[in-house]
């Protein structure tokens, strides 16, 4: 390589990285906002081949991530996946926490996903919706589910955090740390946990693979010319690097109460809006999907949840994915075949 060859892909690289530093929120899929209050926004993704019997609502994490990691691309959109077996598919876009919400907690996120329940009961006409759960809204489902078991079909849990002391993780040890550090993190914010705060923690769980080594294959793909490649690697980061703010009476319940004190696996532990959370309340169909290599949500946690609930064996599926926790949620060889799974076991239940 000649010096103006090596000066073009130094050109190139920088040009990428100022790309990424201004990341931005998409959908790949026609959709429209059915229903808003305080930072919830309800998703309609029509579909044109609609013929299943209930209606989906996925509940994407609130991790400081944006919440198209159910609708990523158009290759891999979990949205597509579910529109292909016929379903009605709802998203909740949770926005980014703004000063009025900063007092905003876990019984508010139920109540809202309540509100957005029931908007698509309204709409819809049925009484039952199938409730599909990632991460941190795989929990957030499960706590819904057992508060309002009437209303939910099916139960399907991604890579959700359900009894923390199942196994040790990346996560436990930094829940470890003593309350007044996230205090102060939340406080730093003016109430509100930003969301480059989230990030930098997840970045430094795994601080070679994000501070040194994707910088290596950003310029291997230069070198190689591999625009597809490229396009893949951009599309990434600039997901990854899109930060959201929680409100911070939301993060610091979640720190003290699922993290430090395992409250999921405690019955009445939890009480929101005067009503005791506990699993057991859950007696409908269950998938439960964990990925082998996910290091911030190890299987063993995600499993748990079947112990917990009152869902008959028979009635319960359990999904091991090669994936890590992102690959779990929207990896391609996932959706083609572990979430597949999910839409054939759904279209059974009545």
């Amino acid at each position: 390589m000649n010096i103006n060859q090596r000066y073009a892909l130094q050109t190139k690289f920088m040009e990428i990285l100022r790309q990424l530093s201004r990341p931005y929120s998409y959908w790949s899929t026609p959709n429209q906002v059915i229903y808003e209050h305080q930072n919830l926004r309800l998703r309609r993704f029509p579909n044109q081949d609609l013929n299943a019997k209930r209606p989906v609502l996925i509940l994407p994490p609130q991790a400081g991530h944006h919440a198209n990691i159910a609708d990523y691309s158009d290759e891999q959109s979990l949205v597509r996946v579910f529109h292909r077996y016929g379903f009605d598919v709802y998203v909740t876009e949770w926005l980014s926490a703004q000063r009025q919400h900063k007092h905003l907690g876990i019984d508010d996120h139920i109540r809202l996903t309540d509100e957005a329940i029931e908007e698509i009961r309204r709409r819809t006409g049925l009484y039952k919706i199938h409730l599909v759960g990632e991460c941190q809204g795989g929990w957030q489902a499960a706590v819904y589910t057992s508060l309002f078991p009437e209303k939910i079909a099916s139960l399907v849990v991604a890579a959700a955090p359900i009894d923390l002391e199942a196994v040790s993780s990346p996560m436990n040890e930094y829940a470890r740390m003593p309350m007044s550090f996230f205090r102060y993190m939340a406080a730093a914010g003016g109430g509100i946990m930003k969301g480059r705060y989230i990030l930098t923690g997840f970045k430094n769980m795994q601080p070679e693979e994000h501070y040194i080594n994707k910088y290596k294959r950003l310029w291997n793909l230069l070198e190689e010319d591999d625009q597809e490649g490229l396009d893949r690697f951009i599309r990434f980061e600039n997901w990854y690097e899109y930060t959201q703010d929680l409100p911070g009476r939301f993060y610091l319940e979640i720190v003290h109460d699922i993290f430090k004190n395992n409250g999921l696996t405690k019955p009445g532990y939890l009480k929101l809006d005067g009503k005791s959370v506990d699993l057991s309340k859950i007696d409908c169909p269950l998938v439960i999907m964990a990925g082998k290599k996910d290091h911030i949500t190890p299987p063993e946690q995600a499993f748990a949840l079947k112990h917990l609930v009152k869902t008959p064996a028979h009635d319960i599926i359990e999904i091991l994915t090669e994936g890590g926790h992102i690959g779990t949620l929207m990896g391609n060889e996932a959706l083609k075949t572990n979430w597949t799974q999910v839409n054939e076991m759904l279209q059974m239940v009545i």
